[in-house]
């Protein structure tokens, strides 16, 4: 057999195996997420969407910076297949950009009882995908083989500047936003806000603004009587949660209206009727569990190897559906 023909019959074996591989441990993660991974103590079956969304989420950025550098290399070299793994990478990105999109939806229906607010998060990976679906709008708009893969390549440049700008900088920057980051793992710790009966009685803690209309000691116990407000005036509540003088720690942590996550006493200025709120996670750490832990990262492999083989079968498609196109418009043209 030539060493051509071998070389290539090996690397279908190889392919074949990498499939079958990707294929068993994407459903050892799917089975995982159902039967290994315990609840989330205050989020229930809820806090197994983190299995699928964060890995999708991150998997996201790998997909869009490389399809970056497979267009700063056809700018660079002028090469198709520079241009197929793009578009490819691309794609595939856009893919999972979608899927982080639709389970952090889910996730939020059920955490902040809200799938979509137009909360800084979500509003800027909607503008990412908007952005990535112009790139493929300019790519079908231009007829001219050339012309169209130069300037998509420009263009999807352009697109990968604003990406981290769009993940990571924007979001935290935002002053109101449904993600309190600092209280989404149980552990992290939020600054809170002083509210006082006497002074500054109204502040905001995320997108939730609370008002705090009184504070009492009963026995052992200060409880704050806090007036809060939902996104959008959706629901107003008055809550009660207490603070314990003799361990110096919050006592009960009532839940926001809606949501999972809990309002709680943190200190306490009797002497001035003021009192320390803030925003906690339900439950124990979403990551603490050994379990849980090893699946999620597992789950990010996964994700990332069918990224990769998403991209590469993409690429050869566009590069097989070109070769056919040049042997028809080689056909055609006259002897």
């Amino acid at each position: 057999m030539p060493r051509k023909s071998r070389s290539m019959s090996d690397r279908l074996r190889l392919d074949q195996a990498a499939r079958i591989l990707l294929g068993a441990w994407m459903a050892g993660i799917i089975i995982a997420m159902f039967l290994v991974v315990p609840q989330y103590v205050g989020l229930g079956d809820a806090g197994r969407i983190i299995i699928l969304h964060v890995p999708t989420a991150w998997v996201t950025t790998v997909a869009f910076a490389v399809s970056a550098v497979y267009s700063i290399r056809y700018l660079w070299k002028r090469r198709a297949a520079d241009d197929a793994g793009a578009v490819a990478a691309a794609e595939a990105g856009f893919l999972f950009c979608a899927l982080a999109t639709v389970s952090g939806m889910w996730f939020a229906n059920i955490v902040w009882g809200t799938p979509w607010n137009w909360d800084p998060r979500e509003t800027t990976i909607l503008i990412l995908l908007l952005i990535y679906a112009a790139y493929f709008a300019l790519r079908s708009a231009l007829d001219d083989v050339e012309r169209r893969r130069r300037l998509s390549a420009v263009y999807n440049l352009f697109a990968a500047v604003t990406m981290p700008f769009l993940l990571f900088v924007a979001p935290r920057m935002a002053q109101s936003t449904l993600h309190p980051n600092c209280a989404f793992i149980q552990g992290s710790h939020c600054d809170g806000i002083w509210l006082e009966l006497n002074g500054t009685r109204i502040g905001q803690l995320g997108d939730v603004v609370l008002a705090l209309q009184g504070i009492e000691q009963r026995g052992d116990l200060v409880v704050a009587q806090v007036e809060v407000r939902m996104p959008g005036l959706r629901e107003v509540a008055l809550l009660e949660p207490s603070f314990e003088l003799a361990s110096g720690k919050p006592a009960d942590r009532p839940e926001f209206p809606g949501q999972q996550f809990l309002l709680a006493v943190e200190g306490v200025d009797l002497a001035n009727g003021r009192a320390l709120l803030n925003m906690e996670a339900p439950g124990s750490g979403l990551l603490s569990n050994s379990r849980t832990f090893w699946t999620f990262m597992a789950a990010n492999i996964g994700f990332l190897g069918l990224f990769i083989w998403l991209y590469r079968l993409r690429a050869d498609v566009l590069l097989l559906q070109e070769r056919l196109a040049r042997r028809e418009v080689a056909y055609e043209l006259p002897a």
